[in-house]
């Protein structure tokens, strides 16, 4: 039974490159990730909120600019075919860590341009982060077979969760006793994600060279049309394509409340950095170290449609808690919302990182993976912008020029949450109906 129990947390068995491999990503979890969690939205919109005391609809970019940076994902992609992907990488890690260190460089004060500054170098790292995650992703693909990859992922994405949340864990307990420590914070993370890519200028791919090889082919003129453009792959492949408008309509019920989240928490229930960056990263990500390699060991037994349709009603539940810790003004209930949503998150992430690995063929994994992110930045585009809008409102607006006025809106405040889970659950649905067709073909 015990033995049963502890199989999900064990590594399986690799060896060879593979798990040289392993070993440096490994030790890049423990590094990298420090710069990345101070870019997180639910870190960095605290500052914004707190110290630059930015207007919300700046505080919503702020917490759509993880995920609209994804829209330059397919690029991404089509950059990195027949490069090799390491030294491609270790370039746009460094443009990330160098993005991170610019924010120790914001200047504060009431005139100053600092949150402009904060909100270049969040963008532009994010834009940066977006291609090593598709990037990196082909790593993965060819480095762990498919019956074990989303244990290794698993065990990686544990690190890196395990990482990020002490980072901002450490962080806000910083900031609450000086605010001002945010620049020691920010130039001392960029510092020390170099570790990690050193460590990861070192990774081998098993079977690299086909793969470029495979991947000029894909690139040449004779192909087909739907293996060079973004919507001849979706149309080529009509089971992807719905997995796909599934997956945006859960991950836009997702996106919806990350602006008000953080303004419901920092500024209308006044929370201090602690408890604020407690609840909008700690908490979920603490969560999800503990949950992926369970998700992860469910995940390499299923394919990515039936996890799916199982997994997604965590999300509905979450928001459902959240809706009504909105609604009564409690920090408790918002806290119960939170741990079921780092319950979901570890499988969550791994899905996210692997579910294209189910439908594309090898010479199109990055491809898949660039349409699949990209799909993510289209709706961070738009999403987080609405959700706070419908959130808070806004004020009657004179069009110039027209003399027409935009009417007033005072917003639907928490019943946003409730919107967003009755999404969610739509999109479980949808999930549960495509796993049908899958199984009928």
């Amino acid at each position: 039974m015990l033995t049963r129990l502890l199989e999900p947390f064990r590594r399986p068995h690799i060896g060879g490159v593979a798990l040289d491999s392993f070993r440096r990503e490994r030790f890049y979890e423990l590094s990298f990730p420090i710069a990345g969690a101070m870019m997180e939205g639910g870190f960095i919109g605290v500052i914004a909120d707190k110290i630059y005391h930015v207007h919300p609809s700046m505080l919503a970019v702020i917490a759509a600019a993880p995920m609209f940076a994804n829209i330059a994902s397919f690029l991404w992609a089509r950059l990195a075919q027949a490069r090799p992907k390491v030294p491609f990488l270790i370039g746009l890690q460094l443009a990330f860590a160098a993005l991170v260190a610019g924010v120790a460089l914001a200047p504060t004060g009431a005139d100053s341009m600092g949150s402009w500054v904060l909100l270049f170098c969040l963008i532009g790292a994010r834009l940066v982060l977006s291609g090593v995650i598709v990037v990196r992703s082909l790593v993965w693909t060819l480095n762990y077979p498919r019956e074990v990859r989303g244990r290794i992922t698993a065990r990686l994405g544990l690190l890196q969760t395990l990482t990020m949340a002490a980072t901002a864990l450490a962080g806000s307990a910083m900031l609450d006793a000086n605010p001002e420590s945010f620049r020691l914070i920010y130039a001392g993370g960029a510092v020390l994600s170099l570790g990690g890519i050193w460590a990861f200028s070192h990774v081998r791919l098993v079977g690299e060279k086909r793969q470029l090889v495979r991947e000029r082919r894909a690139a040449a003129p004779r192909e087909r049309e739907a293996e060079l453009g973004f919507i001849g792959v979706l149309r080529d492949d009509p089971n992807f394509a719905r997995y796909q408008a599934w997956q945006f309509c859960l991950g836009t019920s997702n996106m919806l409340i990350e602006g008000p989240l953080v303004y419901l928490i920092s500024r209308e229930l006044q929370a201090s950095y602690l408890t604020s960056i407690a609840l909008t990263i700690v908490i979920p990500f603490a969560l999800a170290v503990m949950t992926i390699p369970v998700w992860g060991n469910y995940l390499d037994r299923r394919h990515i449609v039936e996890f799916r349709a199982r997994h997604s009603w965590w999300f509905a539940a979450s928001q459902l808690a959240l809706w009504y810790g909105a609604l009564t003004g409690s920090l408790l209930w918002v806290g119960v919302s939170r741990v079921i949503l780092g319950l979901a998150r570890g499988g969550g992430m791994i899905a996210w990182q692997l579910g294209h690995n189910d439908f594309a063929d090898a010479e199109r994994v990055g491809v898949y993976m660039g349409i699949h992110v990209t799909l993510t930045g289209m709706r961070g585009v738009f999403a987080p912008l609405l959700g706070m809008l419908l959130y808070v409102g806004w004020s009657p607006l004179l069009l110039p020029g027209t003399g027409i006025q935009i009417p007033g809106f005072a917003g639907i405040g928490s019943d946003l949450m409730l919107g967003s889970c009755l999404l969610a659950a739509v999109a479980g649905l949808g999930y549960v109906r495509l796993q049908r067709r899958i199984a009928r073909d």
